[in-house]
């Protein structure tokens, strides 16, 4: 059953419970403790079409084989290169061909075959990255990771290397995706074209394209991820950790759109099945002690609409005595009618359940 809630009606609640994880799912125990735990992912494909010659691509999960040469291997790849120094409108060059040579700022991977392989700094790709891709033939790139919570890393005042988790099935213009950031008014978005560099100079009549990066310019410093700005508290990155003692969790769901938009939430299993996930709707009809009835997330859930600059919290909870296996993991999914799709791994510990070393 999917679920429809009017924000302007009720008042919606999260829970969720934490553990820290600093990675895609990583037990922050289990190193100490020397158990050996099967991957329980959640895993997903990302596919980029690759055109022959330069490519801008964005990578949104964290790819099972992060070494770029297994992670190519088989591949026309040649060439992969990622940014990391900010890109003054003075340093501007349209050509990928006329700045790695000079490589200041660049981490390249070269194929192993390639009399340059000598000079490769780059080591790993990881998710929510940008990078530039050459390939001696058009290909279908089709790799296996894990889901990842992140977003573009901005330089002020500089042209950044970014690229957006974009709903493919309402991607937005890119007049609209920008429509309310600050810092990117007015808006200068140069995308890759026939392997060259070109500014968007019609941004209302252009799509922004899944698993593209962008050259944006950024006025001051921003934190620009979408259309809609997903936190939680507690330090942990990537997704969230939950265990027996910590069963729920608060997420704060704001928009950044300029427009009124409807998200809608899901979940995808792991390797070993869903978890009981539930979010909490408070019924201000009934007494205190009972106002809060969960509803559980397996059907999925609908939500909106969420006003311009609008702002809620929704509580999430999962039944751990439901949970029957020591370490299990899902993805919930957040997609927005505005063009933004947002993923968090939940990953459950029934430390009771664990493997003795």
């Amino acid at each position: 059953m999917n679920t429809k809630i009017f924000l302007s009606t009720i008042r919606v609640i999260t829970r969720l419970s934490l553990l820290l994880t600093t990675a895609c799912p990583l037990l922050p125990f289990a190193a100490s403790a020397q158990v050996q735990i099967a991957p329980t992912g959640p895993f997903r494909t990302q596919t980029i079409q690759l055109q022959q010659g330069w490519n801008a691509v964005y990578v949104e999960i964290e790819p099972r084989k992060g070494n770029p040469a297994e992670l190519f291997q088989g591949t026309p790849v040649e060439i992969v290169a990622a940014y990391n120094r900010p890109v003054t409108p003075m340093q501007f060059i349209d050509s990928p061909v006329e700045v790695l040579p000079d490589r200041k700022g660049w981490n390249v991977w070269y194929a192993p075959h390639r009399d340059d392989h000598v000079l490769t700094n780059l080591s790993a790709i990881q998710a929510h990255n940008a990078y530039l891709v050459f390939a001696k033939t058009a290909f279908t790139w089709t790799f296996q990771g894990t889901p990842y919570f992140g977003s573009a890393r901005w330089h002020p005042n500089a042209y950044s290397l970014v690229g957006f988790p974009i709903h493919a099935a309402q991607a937005p213009t890119v007049a609209a995706f920008f429509g309310n950031a600050a810092p990117h008014t007015p808006l200068r978005v140069y995308r890759m074209v026939s392997g060259q560099w070109s500014l968007i100079t019609n941004p209302a009549q252009v799509l922004m394209q899944p698993g593209a990066a962008y050259w944006v310019y950024s006025n001051g410093a921003s934190t620009f991820g979408g259309s809609i700005d997903v936190t939680f508290g507690g330090s942990s990155s990537g997704g969230m950790v939950f265990s027996t003692d910590s069963p729920s969790r608060t997420i704060q769901i704001r928009s950044t759109s300029a427009f009124p938009q409807n998200l809608t939430f899901s979940l995808q299993a792991g390797e070993n099945g869903l978890l009981p996930v539930s979010y909490v709707v408070r019924v201000l009809e009934l007494p205190a002690d009972d106002d809060k009835v969960p509803v559980p997330l397996a059907g999925g859930a609908q939500f909106g609409p969420l006003e311009a600059n609008g702002a809620f919290e929704l509580e999430l909870e999962i039944a751990q005595e439901s949970v029957n296996q020591s370490v299990m993991a899902s993805t919930l999914v957040i997609t927005s009618s505005a063009g933004s799709r947002v993923e968090i791994p939940l990953l459950s510990i029934r430390q009771d359940l664990l493997p003795t070393p």
